[in-house]
């Protein structure tokens, strides 16, 4: 057999690609060049020699299948690694916020997650982002005091939502015909159960539309807004501030004086003081029901001031510890609510509990007051007292006087540790 006949027997033989045919006819060709001698090429190949040279054919064919299987391993791994890391990419989007008991002595907190640390400050409690969806982690909290970390708490395992929060809404704005209003509207986002909507940094609007219109403000005047989305696995974050102007005064127009309610005409003016009794440290008794434990005196100026909305804070989880929580006025109960978790919007460390939809009219001259009663749960025998604080920050009574302008108190002086708080503890009533 010519050394090309057998070649071509060998190449139709396997299958192999083009470059590998030609890398092959290299090495056949440098293998025979021994077998050469002066000007006479020998024409056949003993039986041994082509024995020799299908076994080196075979190994050539080995690793060159070797080299392309290495090869196609390396692209499958790195097409699995990149779909990993964007798959986990989509999915680290869940929100946990985190939140612990003071620690006496301790000046300041450091959280961590897994055994890294996520969080080094004042605060009671940390919103930690950027969390696989459906993961559970530890979490540990060391109090600091001057410097210098305690004790490490009980480890707390937190399994994060299964679903993100959802997306930033966008605003849009629309300036009413006139009397100074803005409407603001955004996108309904089937994500989101809830928006919080802030005109600079006073808080407006919460709840599930996707419109409110802001009335009773300063004729021509900008504002700036801003909102978030929420839903069970957490917040978005705020929406970049965005400023517009109210309209405009409207015209004047001829009014019929039958149309015109004395009580209810003329721009007034709130004023909101704490009331003596009852006093801090109230003690009221476990499974009782309308205790007071706060109450605010109300006085308006210059002309009669509805109220319609009022917030109260609590600094603790209260509904582990109440049933009910009521606002009176005048004689009357004029709202009440059944607690549960569900009752409050965590703001910072603290729990709000916003009643609104009632009406307490203060008339122009006259005071009156607006009193906080809860009933309480029972608790076991021998069980500590429980001590709750509950108080009114800055712009937490809403109002609106008989020009339609909107009225929030107290100006100044909110807060826990303010002049609208109260203390009161719930124990068990002693056994003579």
């Amino acid at each position: 057999m010519t050394l090309s006949c057998f070649y071509v027997l060998i190449m139709n033989m396997i299958n192999i690609s083009k470059f590998s045919k030609i890398l092959f006819l290299a090495i056949f060709v440098f293998s025979l060049m021994p077998n050469l001698s002066g000007v006479q090429a020998v024409s056949t190949v003993s039986n041994q020699n082509l024995t020799e040279m299908t076994e080196q054919m075979l190994q050539l064919q080995i690793e060159i299948l070797k080299l392309q299987i290495a090869r196609l391993t390396s692209q499958l791994q790195s097409a699995q690694t990149t779909q990993t890391t964007s798959s986990l990419q989509s999915t680290a989007c869940a929100q946990l916020e985190i939140s612990w008991e003071a620690v006496p002595k301790a000046t300041s907190y450091r959280l961590y997650r897994d055994g890294a640390m996520v969080y080094e400050g004042n605060k009671k409690s940390f919103v930690d982002s950027g969390l696989i969806l459906d993961k559970k982690y530890r979490y540990t909290v060391y109090g600091l005091y001057r410097g210098v970390q305690g004790k490490a708490s009980e480890v707390m395992e937190v399994k994060a939502p299964n679903i993100c929060p959802p997306s930033i809404p966008k605003l849009s704005f629309k300036a009413d015909p006139c009397g100074g209003q803005i409407t603001v509207s955004w996108p309904v986002n089937s994500k989101a159960t809830t928006y919080e909507l802030y005109r600079g940094s006073r808080e407006i609007y919460v709840g599930s539309l996707n419109r409110y219109i802001d009335s009773g403000l300063t004729p021509n005047k900008k504002y700036e807004y801003k909102i978030r989305a929420g839903n069970r696995g957490g917040w978005s974050e705020f929406s970049v501030p965005v400023s517009f102007t109210s309209s405009s005064v409207c015209a004047s127009t001829k009014i019929e004086t039958s149309t015109v309610v004395e009580t209810a005409s003329g721009e007034g003016e709130l004023v909101i003081e704490t009331k003596s009794s009852p006093s801090n440290s109230t003690k009221i008794r476990a499974g009782s029901t309308n205790q007071s434990v706060a109450a605010f005196g109300v006085e308006a100026e210059d002309a009669d001031v509805n109220i319609l909305r009022m917030d109260l804070y609590f600094d603790c989880k209260a509904w582990l510890y109440l049933d009910k929580v009521k606002i009176r006025y005048g004689g009357k109960t004029i709202a009440e609510e059944e607690i549960d978790s569900k009752s409050f919007l965590k703001v910072g460390d603290n729990y709000r509990l916003r009643f609104e939809n009632f009406q307490a009219l203060v008339k122009k001259g006259k005071t009156d007051t607006l009193t906080v009663r809860v009933d309480a749960k029972e608790i076991q025998p021998g069980e500590e007292p429980n001590y709750i604080n509950v108080f009114l920050e800055n712009d937490s009574v809403r109002s609106v006087d008989g020009a339609g302008l909107k009225h929030y108190v107290p100006v100044s002086g909110g807060g826990l540790d303010g002049d609208f708080s109260r203390t009161f503890r719930i124990e068990q009533e002693k056994e003579e």
